[in-house]
């Protein structure tokens, strides 16, 4: 039987209100669809009108787990008749919601974040729920237009801003090859400080990547082993124009030493 597309999915879909931005739906299918005959467990912080569960829910049939959270106490009024799907009301960045999130799954393979879309709020949640994604799992957040709003304690280049932290981010991902001998934890300090949050490095190291789409942001996780650069592979015998190469086979990357540079510099 040939599985719909998220895109046609929604559009046979009826009940419960779903808003989601047009460049999302196209992006989704991409990122998400290697996930679909899988017993994945998706969280989805902010959910509105609730109709992306009942959506997912059928993107997603091998699922084994939907848990929405919305700090809007009226989310309590909403049903559904598939039993994967759970609503945890109250503010995701509490410890009792936490709480009563991961009562309902440990770890997710996915986490989509749609909540107040505040910078403090992105930075809050990204820190609480991606120890809780599962090595192979996407972190998604969304709606990051805002983090260049004041009104979402954001603005271009403000270094506190959401889309500031992701973009550090980056240079996790590039962490052994800084070559000052610092944590990866140095480069996120000055916003774990402002949003009073942490990630410690056993976190960090399992961030393989991190993607920039208009207004959102992937974060993809797996083991530390596999987000290292590995060995030089060179294959081939012919040396005619750069000679010497091929005793370079199974090197491993060194970083060159750096000194200490002041960061966020104006």
């Amino acid at each position: 039987m040939e599985q719909k597309s998220l895109q046609q999915t929604r559009q046979e879909h009826t009940g419960k209100l779903s808003d989601k931005w047009e460049l999302y739906v196209a992006e989704y299918e991409r990122l998400l669809s290697p996930y679909r005959g899988l017993p994945v467990k998706l969280l989805e912080i902010g959910i509105q009108n609730g109709g992306s569960l009942d959506i997912w829910s059928k993107y997603f049939p091998q699922a084994r787990k939907f848990v929405g959270c919305d700090i809007n106490p009226k989310c309590n009024l909403l049903r559904y008749d598939d039993p994967r799907i759970a609503v945890v009301v109250g503010d995701a960045n509490s410890d009792a919601v936490q709480t009563k999130v991961l009562s309902h799954s440990q770890t997710f393979d996915i986490a989509i974040d749609d909540g107040s879309h505040r910078s403090s709020d992105i930075v809050k949640s990204f820190c609480r729920y991606f120890p809780h994604l599962a090595d192979g799992g996407i972190f998604i957040a969304e709606d990051l237009h805002c983090s260049y709003w004041r009104e979402y304690e954001g603005g271009l280049l403000y270094r506190y801003s959401s889309i500031e932290f992701f973009k550090r981010l980056v240079d996790v991902v590039s962490h052994e090859h800084w070559g000052n001998g610092k944590p990866r934890t140095d480069v996120l300090m000055p916003i774990f400080s402002k949003y009073k949050v942490a990630l410690d490095e056993s976190a960090l190291q399992h961030i393989h990547s991190v993607e920039f789409i208009n207004s959102i942001c992937v974060i993809r996780k797996a083991p530390p082993q596999q987000n290292k650069l590995g060995i030089r592979v060179i294959v081939g015998s012919e040396e005619d124009v750069v000679a010497g190469l091929s005793n370079l086979n199974s090197v491993e990357s060194k970083a060159l030493p750096q000194k200490r540079r002041r960061l966020f510099t104006k």
